[in-house]
């Protein structure tokens, strides 16, 4: 089969231009779950429970080593001979702040406002590397995890599969933004087109059934969050019908931005968003300690680059405790949750940079962003609660962190009235940009066809952003529990680690096929130069 594949064949003479089965079976699977929480909720979320806990056990050491080398490929693209290849012609689409703006925020949603504020209280009451819980050391390296676990190390899963579709899509002319697609056309002639289709529909699924649970899911982080500003600024108690009015004012700004399209959407949203994060951290870090706030990001960035390799591999086995579970190897599961719709959304905005600019960006670019916001966030939340201000970790223990964080900012000039309403804004850009990505991975990923932009339908997002939306009210509606659904998400995950390394495999070959064409194409420029 030729690289260049003709988007025709793959529409199989269908006027659709979406693929109805798949979308059929990815959003069946997700009704089954809330049926099944609905009639056997303490069942249902025991058994997935239970099997999550066995399949992160068994395969948890090899998500280990797997990062870690995806990280080691990904630092190679960044200093190595491919890194000058340029992925299409032109200029690029967006400028360095708006590329990077709309990745982090893409990755990011409401999640990382939350935990830049709380996690490392988690780390003080349970900490990893067999450290005493709430002693100095655990409190002194409790950054430092946070740090580790937003990390670059994670960060890498997204480079190389972003840097896969899009060499694919801009250099191979291969016609859809989809994993699936691209996984083919590695393949080439070596498989039969029936099982390439039926290894198509299996991946695709699974990217489905990921970005779903995954992204639908946040906005049950969101809406509480959200809430308790509402609640801190106007007195408004956090009823049903106001955790529904949150979701669904959220629901409306992702939808028009998706409607609207990425470069008028996206951008717009992502942009002010980033801008009024960076002024909330700035204001946070001149108004509160702002001497311990260097010190202990400085401290934790040294403790954590000092024991990076320590962290990235340590499973426990002698003691038997379960924090690599728990947190290492759950964060890791939880970024191949988003890999494919982040891997989508990368090479969708990277035309016409170089694959430098896309690993840098990506590594340092979003992580050097989110060590800043959790950087000033938690350096904030240790020292009022070493101080007594505030009792993050007993607040955080009992699972009200969102009380914490409003505590904190109540320390501050504006904070009970101005700071919570700034947060709400910020709450919605972040998750919107998110979820807008999410609705344009999906729809590449069912898409049949797309517009001479390289677009699919607008309806299309617009569907996906409806089933993003409907999935968390219903769980709302029925009272059910979130974890279930981010846990089959997180399960349909982990095979999406052999889809990787079978591109990591394919994406090398396509690089040191295209360096010898190059190579060839200039000896025979030198060549007639000489004659001439």
């Amino acid at each position: 089969m030729n690289d260049e594949i003709n988007s025709t064949n793959i529409n199989n003479g269908r006027n659709r231009s979406y693929d109805l089965g798949l979308i059929i079976a990815g959003v069946g699977i997700q009704v089954i779950l809330v049926i099944l929480m609905v009639i056997e909720p303490d069942a249902t979320l025991n058994g997935i429970q239970s099997i999550f806990d066995r399949v992160i056990e068994v395969f948890g050491p090899l998500m280990l080593w797997f990062t870690l080398i995806t990280f080691g490929i990904a630092i190679y693209l960044g200093f190595g001979k491919y890194g000058n290849i340029k992925l299409g012609e032109g200029n690029p689409e967006y400028s360095m702040f708006s590329y990077i703006s709309m990745m982090t925020l893409a990755s990011l949603a409401s999640a990382a406002i939350y935990w830049s504020f709380t996690e490392w209280a988690s780390y003080y009451s349970g900490p990893g590397l067999d450290m005493e819980a709430s002693s100095f050391l655990a409190l002194d390296t409790s950054l430092s995890y946070a740090f580790f676990h937003w990390g670059i190390g994670m960060q890498s899963l997204y480079v190389i599969i972003g840097i896969a579709i899009a060499f694919a899509v801009y250099i191979k002319k291969v016609p859809l933004f989809q994993v699936s697609t691209v996984c083919n056309a590695m393949l080439g002639d070596r498989v039969e087109e029936k099982k390439k289709k039926t290894f198509g529909k299996i991946i695709d699924f699974i990217v489905i059934i990921g970005i779903v649970g995954g992204l639908g899911s946040t906005l049950g982080l969101a809406v509480p969050l959200a809430g308790g500003g509402l609640t801190q600024a106007a007195g408004i108690e956090l009823t049903f019908s106001v955790k529904v009015g949150i979701l669904l004012t959220i629901a409306i700004v992702f939808t028009i931005t998706s409607f609207i399209g990425t470069k008028k959407g996206m951008q717009t949203v992502s942009n002010t968003s980033t801008i009024i994060c960076l002024a909330l951290l700035a204001y946070l870090f001149i108004m509160g300690p702002t001497v311990f706030i260097m010190d202990n990001i400085t401290n934790s960035l040294g403790w954590m680059v000092t024991n990076f390799m320590r962290m990235s591999l340590f499973t426990d086995p002698i003691a038997g405790g379960k924090f690599p579970d728990w947190w290492t190897i759950y964060f890791i599961a939880f970024y191949l949750n988003y890999t494919a719709f982040m891997g989508i959304f990368i090479a969708k905005i990277s035309k016409g940079r170089t694959i430098r600019q896309v690993t840098w960006a990506t590594l340092l670019g979003i992580r050097c962003g989110v060590w800043v916001l959790f950087g000033v966030n938690g350096s904030f939340a240790i020292h009022a609660n070493m101080e007594g201000f505030v009792d993050v970790v007993g607040l955080v223990n009992k699972g009200a962190g969102q009380d914490a964080i409003y505590q904190l900012y109540e320390m501050l000039p504006g904070g009970t009235k101005i700071i919570p309403i700034v947060v709400m804004v910020m709450i919605v850009g972040f998750v919107a940009s998110s979820l807008d990505t999410a609705s344009l991975s999906l729809a590449q990923t069912t898409t049949l066809k797309l517009d001479e932009n390289g677009d699919p339908s607008k309806w299309l997002r617009v569907f996906w952003c409806f089933i993003l939306t409907l999935l968390p009210l219903s769980i709302m509606f029925v009272e059910a529990n979130f974890n279930v659904i981010k846990m089959i998400s997180i399960l349909t995950a982990i095979p999406f680690v052999f889809i990787l390394i079978f591109m990591y495999v394919g994406t090398f070959r396509w690089l040191k096929e295209y360096k010898a064409e190059q190579c060839t194409i200039e000896d025979d420029v030198n060549i007639n130069v000489d004659i001439v």
